[in-house]
């Protein structure tokens, strides 16, 4: 029986602390059930990290994806690279099966999931025009736009696939008959998993007149009409409608602007070109505004600003000379208003502390502003604090006191029939019933379940971003919440116990890393390491109820994961940030080797697809290995060293190297049982090189190495591999990808085992793209390759042609997401994407015989009726019952496939639009076009 392994959650700012409770363990292969065992938490280790600690651990983060899109070239990223990289995408073919005129393999894609959790999210907003609160639309940060009318039981996602996904804020106009108007704002202004340097850069604001339904840009917050990484709508961070005028406010960077709905006027500025001032607005009823502003850079912005109308006649309201007990703030700050008496504004800022419960230290301030009395009160006394651990020992200051993660959760929000109930988010979520008791604090009721573990709040998530009240104050109980696990309900915010109610169902917001698939063909078992969430695994052959359906399994922040099949207790093994590895049976137990010099912030190892003993662990520029990889230990790993111009040297706090030596990014190994004469390793550096290893079992040290790097290939840092695939059953052909903008990202080679490999670079119509996984797949004898992007999955057949070699696959499923991982199964043609915001998905690689072939006997088939409603009767040339078909919509996605019975196929589920038929009659094939209409 498989259950449930529970390891504390990670704080995103904090040390590594766990517990296994349960373990994962089983005699048999498949199917394996999971004991839901009642779990318990407790924390091992409150080491706590000063802020600079926190700081750089960020910063490592952000790092990870940053380097990856560097131009090595010019060490920047260009905003005209990433919109030529968007035009190109926008330009290229898109796989299709409207006419079948070509023999190539074909791709159906089923999605994945995960549909039960949710990512990042920094928007939510309730329908106001929808009293029952079930009318609601929310905003993942590299997701996209998703709408529900059922309370979140089911969410349809609105943005395009092929826009930008960092959505940061949401607002709908207020004014009665206006409220099917709703803007959207991209771009984030302080750190992201998928960050351009400390900025991820967004496309403007997106405007919707159908009550969310459907979107499109204002033209005039198109960042490229201002240029490069000037524009201030590249990064937003909040928006708001006037109530009375209807005026659009942004709060952009560095400034508040407002959209008459023809033209731009800048309310305020912070005087600087660019600048990291972040900025945030709320408007009154009345239509008074308050704008906030960061404290990182301009001294005469700082703090909360008001007018009366929102144009014009502006003033300070804090540190303004006037009452010098008023504050300043460091950093972020945040505004809410009290919607029950709109002269209360509660002000929430980063003060540059380091949080310290043994000094009752927080890092951040709650102040109140009065606008009846224009005075401001000070609640920062009240602030959570739980206490010590009973140790003696500071709790972690990523947990306990507040902590806001540098000022990116940080979120305060107000009880619609209570001025004086607060509710504030940072790393976790508090309330306090009444602010101006001075004899309480406020108390947790979300986040990590304690101040001493990083064990999950019971159906909640850390990491704090949105606190939702319900607008029409229908129930003045329930309030929502968006975090860095996707969006979270309760229906009573007074309870002395507070319960969530998960809402992330078809949610698909989740940011993977990596993802692996179990190497049994038999088996549906899928698993993927994410940003901030950890490992998940599904699949009915876990005992998961369907195939999108994900068990949250490990903590932290996932890397690289894998399913092993060497073993009768089927063990996982998985990652989390900055060097750490595990394995989960026949016992649980960490495997990070001993003498191992720590990993990049996302771990990665490999264990060989088909021979699932040896296992590779990339140690920075070190390569160690095991051949027992379900028994090893951390004492047991051979420690191959590091091949010449690779080494252990640790990195500037930037994330650049000391001097010339290269960390692994990725490795590959031959595919079929392993030949001792045959089988080989590749691996890929941040330099660009890419190393082949004969016989990588056995070998001793790295000496042997070959260096096979393409002529042609940048190597200078930054030049990540991202990418090495090896053909499943010719090992001469190797497809090998980078990352970095204005290098050659594609090359393919045909003789890959020889001492110096020939090299073709393939880009074609993909030059400009940032390329970040590549899959090389089989069937039928027909090869047909795939790159994952940062603009979607692409596939060819012959990636040699010069011009429009790759197509766009799966348009409406993957879309422009970028597709971090891929991982092949050759036994049965199955692929597997994970990608960075949309979750993962799965294509079946099948040989989809053409109208042209020999064999094709369409013309002798015949469909009626078509159009058809319910039933479908196929004709064909002699008396045939029980025909294998398949059906096929005009994307190329592969419907279902069966069996007709009496000659008859039911297609009473279909919607209303074009399929193929595909039929298979004594060893020869024919497709039949048909229409399905409404009833």
């Amino acid at each position: 029986m498989k259950k449930k392994v529970l390891l504390t959650t990670l704080a995103s700012c904090t040390l590594i602390t766990f517990l296994v409770v349960n373990l994962r363990n089983s005699n048999s292969t498949n199917p394996i059930s999971l004991d839901k065992t009642t779990l318990k938490f407790q924390k091992q280790n409150n080491t706590k990290k000063t802020l600079e600690e926190k700081a750089l651990y960020n910063e490592k983060r952000n790092l990870q994806e940053y380097y990856k899109q560097v131009n090595p070239n010019t060490q920047s990223i260009s905003k005209a690279e990433k919109k030529q990289e968007l035009k190109q995408a926008q330009g290229a073919n898109v796989k299709l099966l409207t006419n079948l005129t070509a023999k190539v393999p074909q791709a159906a894609y089923v999605n994945r999931g995960p549909s039960n959790f949710g990512g990042r999210t920094r928007a939510l907003v309730i329908d106001r025009s929808d009293a029952s609160g079930n009318t609601m639309i929310a905003g993942g940060v590299s997701g996209g736009v998703f709408r529900t009318t059922n309370g979140g039981a089911t969410w349809t996602k609105v943005s395009a696939n092929d826009e930008i996904h960092n959505v940061t804020s949401i607002v709908q106009d207020p004014r009665a008959g206006f409220e099917d108007t709703w803007y959207y704002a991209t771009g984030e202004a302080l750190g992201n998993s998928a960050v351009n340097g400390a900025w991820f850069y967004g496309d403007g604001i997106w405007q919707s007149t159908n009550g969310g339904i459907t979107w499109s840009q204002i033209p005039s917050t198109d960042s490229a009409h201002e240029g490069g990484f000037n524009s201030r709508f590249d990064l937003i961070s909040k928006l708001a409608v006037h109530p009375t005028t209807g005026h659009l406010y942004a709060a952009v960077i560095g400034e508040i602007r407002r959209f008459d709905g023809t033209s731009w006027t800048t309310e305020l500025s912070d005087g600087l070109s660019t600048t990291a001032q972040v900025t945030d607005i709320v408007i009154t009823n009345n239509g008074r505004i308050y704008a906030g502003f960061s404290g990182y850079h301009s001294a005469s912005r700082e703090g909360v600003w008001t007018s009366a109308t929102g144009i014009g006649s502006w003033s300070r309201i804090n540190d303004n000379g006037v009452d010098p007990a008023d504050f300043t703030p460091f950093g972020r700050v945040v505004l809410a208003l009290a919607p029950s008496d709109q002269d209360l504004l509660y002000v929430l800022f980063e003060n540059g502390n380091t949080a310290d419960c043994s000094t009752d230290t927080q890092e951040a301030d709650l102040w109140r502003w009065d606008q009846g009395t224009t005075t401001f009160t000070d609640y920062s006394s009240v602030l959570p604090s739980e206490g010590c651990d009973t140790d003696g020992n500071p709790s972690d200051a990523g947990n306990n006191p507040f902590s806001v993660q540098n000022g990116y959760d940080l979120v305060v929000s107000v009880k619609p029939d209570n001025a004086n109930f607060v509710i504030i988010g940072g790393t976790n979520v508090y309330k306090k019933e009444n602010i101006t008791d001075s004899g309480s604090r406020f108390t947790r009721i979300g986040g990590y379940i304690s101040n001493t573990s990083y064990g999950k709040y019971a159906n909640h998530h850390p990491d704090i971003h949105a606190l939702v009240f319900n607008p029409s104050n229908v129930n003045t109980n329930v309030l929502l919440t968006g975090t860095d696990g996707g969006i979270h309900r309760t229906d009573d915010i007074t309870a002395a116990t507070v319960a969530w109610t998960s809402l992330n169902n078809s949610y698909q917001t989740f940011q993977f890393y990596h993802v692996n698939i179990d190497p049994l063909d038999t088996s549906d078992g899928v698993i993927g390491g994410s940003q901030d969430n950890g490992t998940t695994y599904g699949g009915t052959s876990f005992s998961l109820a369907n195939l999108t359906s994900h068990f949250d399994y490990f903590s932290g922040d996932g890397g690289a994961c894998a399913i092993s099949r060497d073993n009768a207790c089927v063990p996982f093994f998985f990652s989390s940030q900055s060097g750490s590895i595990y394995k989960d049976c026949p016992s649980f137990s960490e495997i990070t080797p001993d003498s191992s010099p720590g990993s990049k912030f996302v771990t990665y190892f490999h264990l060989d697809p088909d021979n699932n003993n040896a296992l590779y662990y990339a140690a920075r520029g070190n390569l160690f290995r095991t051949t027992d990889a379900t028994n090893v230990t951390p004492s047991t790993w051979t420690n191959l060293g590091s091949p010449t111009g690779f080494g252990s040297t640790n990195r500037n706090s930037d994330g650049s190297p000391v001097n010339s030596e290269e960390w692994f990014e990725v490795f590959s190994t031959t595919r079929s049982t392993y030949n001792a004469s045959t089988s080989y390793l590749l691996m890929g550096g941040d330099f660009g090189h890419i190393l082949r290893i004969n016989d990588p079992q056995n070998v001793t040290d790295l000496s042997t190495a070959v260096d096979i790097t393409p002529n042609g290939a940048t190597t200078t840092w930054p030049s990540i591999v991202t990418g090495l695939a090896i053909h499943p059953s010719n090992p001469d052909i190797v497809l090998a990808t980078y990352s970095n903008y204005g290098i050659t990202n594609i090359f393919l080679t045909t003789n890959a085992t020889d001492v110096s490999p020939t090299w073709t670079p393939v880009e074609s119509n993909l030059s400009l793209h940032s390329i970040r996984s590549a899959a090389i797949t089989e069937v039928g004898g027909q090869t047909l390759y795939f790159v994952g992007t940062a603009r979607g999955l692409y596939s060819s057949t012959d990636p040699t042609v010069v011009t429009d070699a790759w197509v766009r696959e799966a348009p409406t499923e993957i879309g422009y997401a970028v597709v971090s991982s891929l991982a092949y199964r050759p036994s049965d043609s199955h692929l597997l994407i994970g990608t960075h915001g949309n979750g993962m998905f799965e294509a079946t690689v099948s040989d989809v015989l053409s109208i042209d072939d020999v064999n094709d006997i369409s013309d002798e088939i015949a469909l009626f009726p078509n159009p058809a409603t319910t039933t479908i009767n196929v004709g064909v040339p002699a008396a045939k019952n029980d025909l294998k078909y398949a059906i096929i919509n005009v994307s190329g996605k592969l419907i279902t496939k069966g069996t007709t019975e009496n000659n008859q196929i039911n297609v009473s589920y279909l919607t209303a639009g074009i399929y193929f038929i595909q039929l298979d009659i004594d060893g020869k094939t024919g497709v039949k076009k048909f229409v399905i209409q409404n009833n």
